[in-house]
């Protein structure tokens, strides 16, 4: 026995020393090889998109990539991944570009002469919450990126943080596909600004005051572009502003009305194989305080002058009012009386003509709307499209935004809005309706059987100053192929709603897909998607109240029952069977 005792224990120890050798082995050898990575992800956020991987190998020259971290041992819990989960993902990164992606790591955290130069590139630390133990505190941590390509200026991610993970793909290739490109593409903004209304400016003047100038509308898509780092032009479509002759892309906002040359220049560019992106605002509305709390909503038609040119295209915008059970609250300001004093308050409105759009109502295939999660369609109206004349001009319409199922329309009529019309009651519903279109071809001259167009001629401020020359004809446009993004609705891109939702996103992607970026819009597609709750009828909410207080219980109670059934039955049987074994054991 104690033999066998001595040789079981000589055996266990033989062999816990060889498993430890085998372990410290294969941990020694393979520790610095690449482990395979497993996106779990549902949209893949983490693996490398195709024109990703595209950009990286057409590098013909080295771009150097520098993460500027604190340690490990010095991070807060939560950020002591972050080096280790960055450098995996730039050294895939470096791994496809077959050497032209440079990646290195560095430590600022006591480095001062780091720190200086770091410092003139406006990298600095920043403060993140640590807790340790039961102490919740501050650090001053390190960790940006900078991206730098032959001698243009460096691109600066000043802040890297966990949740930055999931962009980091468009965080990095999109700023190389910036320096890389041999130009950067020009987009050219038609804004106009919103006049000051007539009788407005007529008690100005008989109170001996100037009318203020005209408002601008559409001025912070220029922000917009920066970001997107586009160049831009702001043209009046004017003789005197034109359309540039270098841009890629012409963006109107037609929120007011364009005179017939303007249209015909519009016309022009989009034959010529210029693309557009087309907003059109078919009519307003204003609200004002009524009795008892309630609003007066005023409707005012607005006439763009692009409804000959886009009927003849075979895309007409609706004017009628244009609901959706699908909206959105919208903060009104209001003066109420409190005790005396009288204070501006916001008062949220939630109408049908406030239309918010949801991702379901959009075509996923196409790269510009593709994970939208919702967008408000302030004020539009549908797209009308006629499938003889787009035929006829050989063009390809592709619809990108509907409506929701809920929606209807009820005949224009300027002024007064009734409350009836608001109430989906007795409404016929239309279905989904077109909000967006995307078509695509040569596109004909709506102008061919016309003469050109005059410009207007400007009243001269001194009637003794000689009037300027009018230009010549326009040279003739070679007829090319374009593609033209057309919009029932250009209030969801003026400066008081570009914000709301995703519509500055939808305004970006349309500018990446038109301008050329193809390859960057297909890299923002990966980024999480703003998915917004569905609004849910009545009815809804009535069954499933029912289904989780009624219909969840009796489920249960059924089974118990059954179950309780089952049990008497076994046991019976097993009685009867006891009581059978027991008989014939007697015998």
């Amino acid at each position: 026995m104690n033999t066998k005792r001595r040789n079981f224990r000589l055996t266990f120890a033989a062999s816990a020393v060889l498993l430890a050798a085998i372990a410290f082995t294969l941990t020694f050898v393979l520790g610095n090889l690449r482990g395979a990575r497993l996106d779990m992800t549902s949209n893949q956020l983490f693996t490398m998109s195709p024109a990703a991987a595209k950009i990286l190998q057409g590098l013909q020259v080295p771009v150097q990539v520098k993460l500027y971290i604190t340690p490990a041992e010095k991070m807060p819990t939560q950020y002591r991944n972050l080096e280790r989960d960055i450098s995996e993902q730039l050294r895939n990164f470096e791994q496809v570009s077959k050497g032209m992606f440079e990646f290195s790591v560095y430590n600022p955290q006591d480095d001062e002469a780091m720190q200086e130069t770091l410092l003139a590139k406006n990298i600095r630390p920043f403060q993140v919450q640590s807790i340790v133990k039961d102490e919740i505190g501050v650090k001053l941590i390190w960790s940006a990126i900078s991206i730098a390509y032959k001698d243009k200026p460096e691109e600066i991610l000043p802040q890297m943080l966990p949740q930055s993970l999931a962009s980091l793909e468009q965080d990095i290739i999109g700023p190389i596909h910036r320096l890389t490109r041999e130009r950067t593409p020009k987009v050219a903004v038609y804004g106009p600004k919103k006049t000051v209304d007539q009788q407005l400016a007529m008690m100005y003047l008989q109170q001996g005051m100037q009318p203020p100038e005209p408002q601008e509308q559409f001025s912070r898509i220029a922000d917009l572009l920066g970001q997107g780092h586009y160049d831009h032009e702001y043209t009046d479509l004017t003789a005197e502003s034109p359309i540039p002759e270098d841009a890629d892309l012409l963006l109107v906002m037609a929120a007011e009305t364009l005179n017939e040359r303007q249209v015909y220049e519009i016309n022009r560019a989009l034959r010529g194989g210029m693309p557009l992106v087309i907003a059109v605002q078919a009519h307003e509305y204003a609200y004002t305080p009524g009795r008892s709390g309630s609003w007066q909503v005023q409707g005012q038609d607005v006439v763009t002058g692009l409804e000959g040119f886009l009927g003849e295209l075979g895309l007409a915008i609706s004017e009628d009012h244009f609901m959706d059970a699908s909206n959105e609250v919208l903060e009104i300001p209001r003066e109420v009386n409190l005790g005396g004093l009288r204070m501006q308050t916001r008062e949220p409105v939630k109408l049908p003509i406030q239309i918010r759009v949801t991702e379901d109502q959009m075509f996923q295939e196409s790269p510009i709307v593709n994970r939208i999660g919702s967008l408000f369609y302030l004020w539009g109206t549908p797209i009308t499209l006629d499938p003889d004349q787009i035929a006829a001009n050989g063009l390809q319409v592709t619809n990108l935004i509907e409506s929701s199922n809920e929606s209807w329309q009820v005949s224009w009529g300027e002024g007064p809005v009734p409350g009836s019309v608001f109430n989906p009651a007795n409404q016929t519903m239309l279905g989904p309706q077109t909000l967006a279109v995307l078509a695509e071809g040569t596109f004909p001259d709506t102008f061919a059987d016309q003469p050109i167009p005059a410009w207007p001629t400007a009243p001269a401020a001194d009637a003794a100053e000689t009037p300027a020359a009018a230009p010549g004809p326009p040279a003739p446009v070679n007829p090319a192929a374009s593609r033209l993004l057309l919009i029932g609705c250009a209030r969801m891109f003026d400066d008081g709603f570009l914000t709301a939702h995703q519509n500055p996103l939808l305004l970006l992607n349309a500018v990446d897909y038109l301008a050329g970026s193809q390859e960057v819009l297909a890299i923002r597609s990966k980024a999480l998607t703003n998915r917004v709750i569905k609004p849910v009828t009545a009815n809804e909410k009535v069954l499933w109240r029912i289904f989780a207080v009624l219909f969840v219980p009796v489920i249960l109670t059924a089974f118990g029952i059954i179950r309780s059934g089952m049990r008497r039955k076994e046991a019976t049987h097993y009685r009867e069977e006891l009581k059978r074994v027991t008989s014939l054991a007697g015998r």
